[in-house]
């Protein structure tokens, strides 16, 4: 077989959310294997019912070989002779679109302080190499003609895989719905003209969501339309994404007027050098799957692709 051939990397296998944890039976018996689960099942933010984050499947060193080698996310550790705590970020070791961690320990201990300590940025390599992923799918199955028409309206590049279509559109408005096995996702595009946008806080962030989905976004019945669920917790941070400053909101959508919803993830993105705000928002409705965390990941790498 050519050299050239044997290098060729496999595509890592598994979903967005699979979690592989490598180490020995002492490591798995010990502290250390509880602190890898509340890691892996601490819930998915802002979905009807709790899922975990990650799902995680755990082995031996002997029984990693194969195909688990083409996991795309996985956690190897290892108890050693050494003084202090190692943990190492890889990318693309045994197959495409892989995450590995490698941590070597010199006792159970030193693990739980490391974890504590690198715990975000675990989190954020996992996820973010997740998102990425994703994201390059999308890129490839982009549907042309639509990025054409985002990108003539609001002066901004965003991918949409094919399958989506044009829903509503106004001056201002559009609205993308994507249908597939009892499963809707649903883009949101709306520019505001607001010059003064430093003034803005994360509540009237929520009203401006909540006046679109009441003028645009009808229910199935008469007089019903979208609105944020309030009864339950809303998230906003703040983040940067492709060198834009952005507000992210997350939450629960509901139907006023009628019973139906499910998750959302909102961005607003203050472009200064148009006086405007910007509200991208993508919405779920999927009553029958248990798995929202999913699609909510694949909705967020589409938004995600938004450039000014």
């Amino acid at each position: 077989m050519p050299t050239s051939w044997s290098s060729i990397k496999s595509r890592s296998i598994g979903a967005p959310g699979e979690l592989l944890v490598v180490m020995d039976t002492q490591l798995q018996h010990s502290q250390v294997k509880k602190m890898i689960a509340d890691f892996a099942n601490e819930e998915f933010p802002c979905i009807p019912q709790p899922e975990a984050t990650f799902k995680l499947s755990n082995i031996k060193p002997n029984d990693f070989e194969g195909h688990f080698k083409a996991y795309r996310n996985i956690i190897i550790i290892r108890q050693k002779k050494i003084k202090n705590t190692n943990i190492r970020y890889k990318k693309n070791v045994w197959a495409t679109h892989q995450q590995l961690i490698e941590i070597d320990i010199p006792n159970i201990a030193s693990f739980s302080t490391a974890f504590e300590e690198h715990r975000t940025r675990i989190f954020n390599f996992l996820y973010e190499g997740d998102i990425k992923t994703m994201q390059l799918a999308n890129q490839k199955g982009a549907d042309q003609k639509l990025s054409h028409y985002i990108h003539k309206k609001y002066g901004i590049n965003m991918a949409l895989p094919k399958g989506f279509k044009l829903m509503k559109d106004t001056a201002d408005f559009c609205w993308f719905t994507f249908d597939r096995l009892a499963t809707s996702t649903h883009i949101v595009i709306q520019s505001f003209n607001i010059k003064n946008l430093s003034s803005i806080n994360n509540e009237y962030l929520v009203y401006l969501r909540d006046s679109i989905g009441k003028a645009f976004i009808p229910g199935p019945s008469e007089l019903s339309y979208m609105q944020t669920e309030k009864r339950l917790p809303v998230m906003a941070k703040n983040k940067q994404i492709n060198n834009m400053n952005i507000t992210e909101i997350r939450g629960l959508w509901k139907v006023e007027g009628f019973f139906m919803g499910g998750p959302f993830v909102n961005y607003f993105i203050r472009d200064k050098a148009h006086d405007r705000l910007l509200m991208i928002d993508g919405f779920i409705y999927a009553p029958q799957k248990q798995n929202k965390a999913h699609y909510v990941r694949q909705m967020e790498s589409i938004l995600r692709s938004v450039k000014i």
